[in-house]
């Protein structure tokens, strides 16, 4: 499966449109005043820019449609039907369908290289437009990007440690930072699977997922309890013990991404009636 970087992209559709402003403005020229049906001069030169356009949209129409796939158009008086890229850049159309395609086509054409430029130039494109698009980046910064959008809690404490490459103390301190925000949120003063237990009591919630009248619900209390139960005992207690331990990068991302995660799942958590909080 072929792919473009969405630089190349961007820099072939660009080509495309400005030669396509090019064989309009012939082609304008060259219709008859009279009877503008087909061109009647340079008929040499527009057989040379419809020859490089048609090959040209063979290679980008795939790339072209992830973006825009709608090209067909419809004459309003008669009610034919007729693709707008390739009466755009073919020959055998008459003025009447060939001028809107041109117009229509140039401007969705840089419709579409206006959102591409919105879009990371290092991406790869695939030809194929039901495969997702695929990262350029390195996998240093997609995690560089990422933790900006951590929870501000975990961002707060943690950002600067993982970027400075001190990953084990990173790693420890989201962990901890889980914690500090339930005793926060909670006004609680326990600590690890005590503090996790009581604020998420099935009997006695402080916060709760809903109003755990089925055991689905149930379920959803007990089994997030018993995710920060196991949090605390396997992952912040054991870090709390090992001091200058080594970790990896990529290792360090995603514990800090599980963390987030876990402190907007208590933002998710509303205080039961009578918990007074």
């Amino acid at each position: 499966m072929q792919s473009m970087k969405v630089s190349e992209l961007l820099a072939a559709l660009d080509e495309f449109r400005s030669k396509l402003t090019e064989h309009r403005e012939l082609w304008s020229k060259s219709l008859n005043n009279i009877v503008p049906d087909f061109p009647i001069r340079n008929q040499k030169e527009l057989e040379e820019q419809s020859h490089w356009l048609t090959r040209r949209l063979g290679a980008l129409r795939p790339y072209i449609e992830r973006f825009d796939s709608n090209w067909i158009m419809q004459h309003p008086a008669t009610g034919s039907l007729w693709d707008g890229l390739d009466a755009a850049s073919g020959l055998s159309s008459v003025s009447q369908i060939k001028g809107p395609s041109l117009r229509s086509t140039i401007e969705k054409l840089n419709t579409i290289a206006g959102r591409i430029e919105g879009l990371d130039q290092s991406d790869a494109v695939p030809s194929d437009r039901n495969v997702p698009m695929r990262s350029g980046l390195g996998p240093d910064r997609l995690m560089f990007a990422y933790t900006a959008h951590l929870h501000p809690y975990i961002a707060k404490g943690c950002f600067k440690l993982f970027v400075d490459e001190h990953y084990a103390q990173a790693i420890e301190e989201s962990a901890k930072a889980v914690f500090q925000y339930l005793r926060e949120v909670t006004s609680l003063t326990l600590d690890g699977s005590a503090l996790a237990q009581q604020a998420f009591s099935l009997k006695k919630p402080i916060l709760a997922f809903s109003d755990l009248a089925d055991e689905t619900k149930r379920n959803e209390q007990l089994g997030f309890m018993e995710m920060l139960s196991a949090y605390a005992k396997g992952v912040r207690n054991p870090l709390a013990h090992t001091h200058g331990k080594q970790e990896e990068q990529q290792k360090a991302f995603e514990y800090l991404c599980l963390a987030s995660l876990l402190c907007r799942r208590i933002d998710d958590a509303t205080p039961e009636p009578g918990s007074g909080h």
